[in-house]
């Protein structure tokens, strides 16, 4: 099969699903997204070309991705960030990440990485099958994880709650930082004090990026004043 009967096909198997879930298919780029009050949801499939070593024959491995932008906390970020890049709603990513990563890490701790769920297609007689598992998964992680962490709190709870360790929730130490003060403060989280002191330390003692500073910079600048819906009126 080709790449392109190949994601038509799995695309096909996957539709009727999502799209009882509310997920709708943009076929261009590859993502499921359903889009809500309070968020956007993404269940992204990633098609990557393998080719097996020994006979060259071709085929392709997939992966399922789930991302939640959390519409109150990214307008605040979009305030604040010195990323020029990021530009569509999409690219704004509050939480999530590998659904084979996210299940190998049911506590949260990036202490497993790089995982796969080894879903490959070299045949149509594999379509099914693999269809079958990314739909299983999507039940399974990804739409449960939209449900439960596609809010203010759930952005709190995931980010926060062990602050000094890597989180599987988030691939960018610096949007788990800013982007986790911003839940905690619009929470309330009592912890608030301690998370700022914590992620000051870390942004020294990992090496973040000049970048991160600069945000941190700018989210303790205005955090008292941060609520939903906040406007800074061009402060940076």
């Amino acid at each position: 099969m080709t790449k392109k009967e190949t994601i038509s096909a799995i695309f096909d198997r996957l539709t009727p699903l999502l799209e009882s879930e509310g997920f709708k298919l943009d076929s261009k780029n590859q993502y499921y997204l359903k889009n809500t009050k309070e968020a956007l949801f993404n269940y992204d499939i990633r098609f990557y070309d393998r080719t097996v070593a020994k006979t060259g024959e071709r085929g392709f491995l997939i992966e399922p991705v789930v991302y939640i932008n959390v519409k109150a906390i990214e307008d605040i970020y979009k305030q604040i960030t010195v990323n020029k890049y990021l530009t569509k709603p999409v690219d704004f990513i509050t939480l999530g990440g590998n659904v084979a990563n996210l299940e190998a890490n049911p506590d949260g701790l990036r202490q497993k990485w790089d995982q796969s769920l080894d879903l490959l297609v070299f045949e149509s007689s594999d379509v099914d099958y693999v269809a079958g598992q990314l739909l299983h998964h999507f039940s399974k992680t990804a739409l449960p994880y939209c449900l439960e962490s596609g809010n203010i709190a759930g952005v709190d709870r995931l980010l926060n709650k062990n602050p000094d360790q890597y989180t599987v929730h988030m691939a960018n130490e610096t949007y788990r930082i800013i982007k986790g003060l911003i839940a905690a403060k619009l929470v309330n989280n009592p912890r608030l004090g301690d998370l700022v002191l914590t992620y000051e330390r870390i942004i020294q003692d990992w090496e973040l990026p000049v970048e991160t500073q600069q945000e941190f910079d700018r989210v303790i600048a205005v955090l008292p004043e941060l609520n939903e819906g906040v406007r800074l009126k061009n402060r940076f």
